[in-house]
């Protein structure tokens, strides 16, 4: 060890030690030596380089593990995070704690999605007043609201509910977006967010982000990120289902045919030849657009029907050669009017327009093509549109080339990367799926750090598993859950995170119990999350209801959660695409689907879900799994075997013991 790393390591210990100055600083500040272990492995990597592998167990406090050793390194940092909870927590939770201490700047981006267009909105508000009669009053109430906002981010709108539509009018696009030649670019929120990402050490961002960068990067068309040398990966648990969704592609019908009418908009000006000319381009791509988004949906809805699934394989040689041909035709009509624009040289919106009808229709060629090995291609049946995806059926080999050699650090860590396997906690799911197994490594530079919790689970909490349950695919189970639910919450007054596998469980429960129970009901989607997470801190009693949102990324510490309760086994179906593509390449290169992914999947997912109730060593409660086959089948020892140490429980009258307990603790 050098003079410098022994000088680092006393600093970690002084301020992170059980009498170290963060013990003294801060009222709930608990000690925890794995949470010293993590940081000094943390550093080390960042000092010598290479891959490290943390699994730091619920407790160890793996933020300051990491964000301390950041700053202490003097690099440039990129931490990116699996949600915007654990995110925003970073930015104005944990570091202004550590500014008090250290002179860094930091800077938060997030997607461009989350931030306004100054050009879009004052185009939606010279838009006929009565478009919007509908949402008039929330119109105003964002246009107040971005006459004072600095950061543009529509989080501050508490107001808003999650996915309303009019803020897809109103937000960043990298389709629309002019750049440079928009009007606004000076004012832009992420023209502003980048200038300021530029002298900043550390950058929070989240996996959506970052490799939305990277795609882009690689494709040479810029940057949003700025150089970095190292990056930190928490939540890395989550990373594998981003990357898959970065470097592929999608094209839906809603987005072409809002091409076609931005299209028609910025007529004006040209001749009456050029006019013509681009509206009957825009026609034909409406035609063509619709006649072929109403063929597939019929067809996809069937195969939809009879598989019960969300996303559905889109296979072209089982369409009709029709329907293919015309796919195609609508790639080169887009491909033909994306030329014709980019002759207009001197007109920013129609040269935007030209790129966006050159990558839709490079996207679509593909998709109806199908002849690019190693893609998935899928759909996925929304209310309003139609999307078809093209995905990589791993992503092992995209890291290998794409980031692993550009960078001098890399750290991944989450409290859930382990299964337990061969007796031992084992990293061979997470490093395989990475592509950080050691036959991909031959100089085997990935180093592992396995923590386990700073928390007595055993005296903390208890795990109750009704074994008389139906299973959750038997028609009565929602029913008979419901009823079981309604009694448990009443033994621990509300006070309950009730963690759905998919919206229709969810609403099944929620139309049950929400009115049927004396305390406050929160259904996720309702209003944005940070709303909700802190109307359910400050509302006694609350009772929130969300699905794979709110499995990860989100603390409540002390009595405010008592309870919480996972519908189902998270197990993946088998019969979406792009599971059963892993599944089938699993089997043929000689692996055990279920042993290999299937099971270690669903492993991680549960910890997650379960992990939210014990936040710090004073928290108390129930942890619930209503899914009886984690008992009955012979594969649920692996899963109660991955749990921390903990009092299972089958009866009802032994929960009611516990939560009397509690009272008279």
């Amino acid at each position: 060890m050098s003079q410098a790393q022994a000088k680092y390591r006393r600093v970690i210990e002084e301020y992170l030690g059980e009498r170290g100055i963060f013990a003294q600083e801060i009222s709930q500040y608990e000690y925890r030596p794995e949470q010293i272990k993590m940081a000094e492995a943390v550093f080390s990597s960042l000092q010598e380089g290479g891959i490290l592998v943390v699994e730091a167990g619920t407790g160890t406090g793996k933020t300051l593990a990491y964000l301390l050793p950041i700053i202490l390194s003097n690099q440039r940092v990129v931490i990116s995070t699996g949600t915007k909870n654990l995110q925003e927590q970073i930015f104005y939770k944990d570091l202004p704690l550590l500014r008090t201490h250290f002179d860094f700047r930091a800077v938060l981006m997030k997607g461009r999605a989350n931030y306004l267009c100054w050009r879009r909105f004052y185009k939606t508000l010279s838009q006929p007043k009565l478009e919007f009669i509908s949402d008039g009053e929330i119109l105003q109430m964002i246009q107040s609201w971005a006459e004072r906002t600095e950061t543009g981010d529509k989080e501050e709108l508490i107001e808003l509910s999650e996915g309303h539509p009019i803020w897809e009018k109103l937000s960043s696009d990298a389709e629309l977006c002019l750049a440079s030649d928009c009007p606004h670019f000076r004012d832009c929120f992420l023209t502003r967010l980048k200038v300021k990402a530029q002298s900043a050490e550390l950058i929070v961002v989240n996996h959506h982000l970052f490799f939305a960068d990277l795609a882009v990067r690689r494709l040479g068309f810029g940057e949003v990120i700025p150089r970095y040398r190292s990056v930190i990966f928490d939540e890395a648990h989550l990373l594998e289902e981003v990357i898959t969704e970065y470097f592929g592609v999608s094209i839906s019908d809603r987005r072409i045919l809002e091409l076609a009418r931005d299209l028609n908009s910025e007529l004006r000006g040209l001749s009456k030849l050029e006019a013509r000319e681009l509206s009957q381009c825009s026609t034909r791509i409406q035609n063509l657009t619709e006649f072929v988004s109403s063929e597939l949906r019929k067809f996809l809805e069937r195969v939809a029907i009879e598989e019960e699934a969300k996303r559905v394989a889109f296979e072209a040689e089982k369409l009709a050669p029709l329907l293919v041909q015309n796919g195609l035709d609508l790639a080169k009509q887009l491909a033909q009017t994306s030329s014709i624009l980019a002759e207009k040289k001197n007109a920013p919106e129609l040269l935007a327009l030209s790129q966006r009808a050159k990558k839709q229709a490079e996207d679509l060629t593909l998709i109806f093509s199908q002849d690019q090995p190693g893609f998935v291609y899928y759909a996925e049946l929304r209310p309003k549109s139609l999307i078809l995806r093209a995905s990589p059926l791993e992503v092992a080999k995209l890291l290998k080339e794409t980031l692993y050699p550009h960078l001098e650090s890399i750290i991944f860590t989450s409290a859930t990367l382990t299964t337990f396997a061969k007796e031992k906690h084992s990293f061979d799911y997470f490093k395989t799926r990475m592509g950080l197994a050691q036959e991909d490594n031959a100089e085997n530079l990935v180093k592992e750090l396995w923590l386990k919790t700073s928390f007595d689970w055993k005296k903390q909490a208890i795990l109750f598993l009704p074994d008389f349950l139906p299973e959750p695919d038997e028609p009565e189970f929602v029913e008979k859950a419901s009823e079981l639910l309604e009694r448990i919450l009443e033994l621990s007054q509300g006070r309950a995170f009730l963690l759905f596998t998919s919206y229709k469980n969810l609403e099944a429960f929620y139309e049950r119990l929400a009115y049927r129970i004396p305390y406050p009901a929160l259904r996720q989607k309702d209003k944005p999350r940070s709303e909700l997470l802190r109307e359910f801190k400050q509302v006694k009693g609350s009772v929130l209801f969300a699905t794979t949102s709110f499995w990860q990324g989100v603390d409540v510490m002390g009595p405010a959660l008592s309870l919480v309760v996972i519908d189902r086994l998270p197990f993946d179906s088998p019969s979406d695409p792009l599971v059963k593509a892993r599944i089938n390449a699993i089997s043929l290169q000689g692996g055990n689907p279920f042993l290999d992914y299937q099971a270690p999947s669903a492993v991680i997912m549960l910890r997650q879900g379960l992990g939210r109730l014990i936040r710090s060593k004073k928290d108390r409660g129930a942890l619930c799994v209503l899914d009886k086959r984690i008992l009955k089948k012979s594969y649920g020892k692996i899963f109660l075997k991955s749990l921390p140490e903990i009092k299972m429980v089958k009866h009802l009258s032994e929960v009611e013991f516990f939560f009397e307990k509690l009272k008279n603790e």
